[in-house]
């Protein structure tokens, strides 16, 4: 039950951007330049990097000065000034509060940085809270038309949405809803299991180990954990009611910056995806299990024929072998992984006492991305990184740009780093030797699986805070009726459906980020398009790639499709023929021509 954490740490970097760019976007825009400077990342290795607390009660005095220079002042000079000093007063304090972030995560059970963790989750809070008031102040102002000059159209525009979500009267409750979400990492990290050798950390387990003992880690702590999001649903739906707001669905999408398209059109998304995707996905569980249980005698059988292979090698190979990989993909992907590799921004080796978790970052101050995992020796270690890879590449792309965002939102971000993931496919003879087809088949399978259980947590989210009273029976009743709609589970003396519906609890974003799955679902579609892209001309995929995470950052999701070529994911047409795609895939032997340098290059399986 490896947690792949990319919610928070995602969410906040849009919610950092949005108030650390404020800065370069007001001084370009009202220096009349639109051209941006490179950027250039640091010299610095991490070990050399030094934490410092940074004082959040400062920058709330520089908001609430600004707020009353938006009341009393004729002319905007002191408020521009007092915004340029809020701008790098927020750099600074998220620069830090990303280093501490890693540090906490590196090591679980360091004191220091959990209680810093703790402080700067606080004044993460207060911050954004009062920044979103002082953008209503200005607004609500006589300089109100100055503010897409001050922030820039886009930037501004997403002001818009989170200051609607957000208010004095609700930050007590912001403030609660943060703890909740640190007891939750804490309450999971300290989970234990009965073993032979005693009372051992659920975490500290191999994935074998965890393995074995799932169904009593699940049984343990589905009421205790479920209890806790039952608390935050009630947390965040008091904070929709103050806000007026007659569900916090419409909250939280004002949150996750959906500027593009609707409530309906995800809903429509999803059934979309049940009359496509699902069938496929669907049909292959049903042939699992049925091979199962007709079988004439004893032995495994396996989903696709085969088993799901492992990485050869041990886990610093496979780092090494990303590192060739990369170079061979091309000059920029190579040059982006051998520094984050030769300057320690790459933190991935295993460690009982690391969080169990794989995210990526941006270090602010330092012009750098971070990438961080624990490594298992598993497949997922393959995709893990090549996922987090992505977000970092995208990052690095814009850092030359003269930008500290990787995309506007996160459903775009989400496609930088599942489309780097179909583009390292090609490659997978290098981690996996003669049983590279089969390990790609059991990656696209997998990517089909997330775009599926991404559009079911935002359904069952959806359904649970429309009705906030349910049970934690109900709640797991409900996760076992739409995982069977999605055709994630089916019925089979060979499946614990019991089990499975009770560990709804182990995903992260339910806790930290509501309603940010659906991005994956939607950003997924569009990685599957680079696979079919892939196959018919690699290199063509490839600059369809680089087009992506260069694009503006000021676009939002449709418009990055539009100007990159790429097909909407709420086109039925679309699904319908990535369905197919993706069974052809399946049904195929795992082999992937690549074309370089004009030459057709066999990839094959076996």
């Amino acid at each position: 039950m490896r947690q792949i954490f990319k919610g928070a740490v995602r969410k906040n970097i849009v919610r950092m951007t949005a108030l650390c760019l404020s800065v370069s976007l007001m001084l370009g825009s009202l220096a009349g330049c639109t051209v941006k400077q490179r950027l250039e990342p640091t010299e610095l290795h991490f070990s050399e990097v030094e934490y410092q607390r940074p004082d959040g009660e400062s920058i709330l005095n520089l908001i609430q000065t600004a707020q009353q220079q938006v009341k009393n002042d004729f002319f905007p000079f002191r408020i521009i000034s007092s915004l340029k000093k809020i701008g790098k007063a927020t750099q600074d304090f998220y620069s830090m509060m990303v280093i501490a972030q890693i540090h906490n995560y590196a090591d679980v059970t360091n004191e220091y940085f959990s209680k810093e963790m703790d402080y700067l989750n606080i004044w993460d809070t207060r911050i954004q809270n009062q920044y979103d008031r002082l953008f209503n102040e200005l607004q609500s102002s006589r300089f109100a038309s100055m503010s897409k000059k001050i922030f820039g159209e886009s930037q501004a525009e997403d002001l818009q949405m989170t200051s609607q979500a957000s208010s004095g009267d609700i930050l007590s409750l912001q403030e609660e809803e943060k703890k909740l979400e640190s007891r939750y990492y804490y309450e999971f990290a300290q989970a234990t299991v009965t073993t032979p050798e005693g009372e051992v950390l659920y975490s500290s387990l191999a994935p074998e180990g965890q393995e074995a003992y799932s169904s009593q880690f699940v049984e343990k702590y589905n009421q205790q954990l479920g209890k806790l999001f039952l608390e935050l649903v009630s947390i965040r739906n008091q904070m929709a009611k103050k806000m007026g707001y007659s569900s916090y669905t419409e909250m939280a999408d004002l949150q996750m910056l959906r500027s593009s398209y609707t409530r309906k059109d995800i809903k429509e998304f999803r059934e979309n995806l049940k009359q496509t995707l699902v069938p496929v996905y669907r049909g292959y569980l049903q042939d699992f299990y049925a091979r199962a249980e007709n079988r004439e005698k004893p032995g495994y059988i396996y989903l696709l024929g085969e088993p799901s292979p492992v990485p050869q090698g041990s886990w610093e190979d496979t780092l090494n072998r990303f590192q060739t990989i990369y170079k061979n993909m091309s000059q920029q992907t190579g040059e982006c992984y051998s520094y984050l590799f030769s300057h320690e921004f790459i933190d991935a080796a295993p460690s009982t006492v690391k969080a169990n978790i794989t995210f990526s970052t941006l270090m602010f101050s330092l012009n750098t991305p971070f990438l961080f995992a624990n490594m298992d020796g598993s497949q997922t270690d393959v995709s893990s990184i090549a996922h987090e890879f992505g977000h970092c590449f995208a990052m690095w792309q814009q850092i030359h740009q003269g930008s500290q965002s990787e995309g506007r939102s996160m459903d775009i971000c989400e496609i930088h780093s599942q489309a780097m993931e179909m583009l390292t496919l090609p490659f997978y003879e290098e981690f996996y030797g003669e049983s590279a087809g089969t390990a790609r088949r059991y990656h696209v399978y997998t990517l089909a699986s997330g775009i599926l259980t991404a559009a079911m947590n935002d359904e069952f989210q959806e359904i649970v805070y429309d009705n906030p009273n349910m049970t934690i029976d109900e709640l797991n009743q409900l996760y076992q009726e739409l995982a069977m709609e999605y055709g994630l589970v089916v019925e089979s003396p060979y499946f614990d459906i019991e089990r499975f519906s009770k560990g709804w609890f182990t995903i992260n974003q339910y806790f930290d980020t509501p309603f940010y799955a659906v991005d994956y679902a939607l950003s997924g579609c569009v990685a599957l398009e680079f696979l079919q892209r892939g196959l018919k001309d690699y290199n063509e995929a490839l600059e369809t790639y680089f087009d992506l995470v260069n694009q503006n950052i000021e676009h939002d999701f449709m418009t990055v499709l539009e100007k990159t070529e790429l097909r909407s994911p709420f086109d039925k047409h679309n699904l319908q023929t990535l369905s197919q795609q993706l069974a052809d895939f399946l049904q195929g032997d795992g082999s992937y021509q690549i074309q370089q340098n004009g030459q057709q290059e066999a990839k094959q399986a076996a």
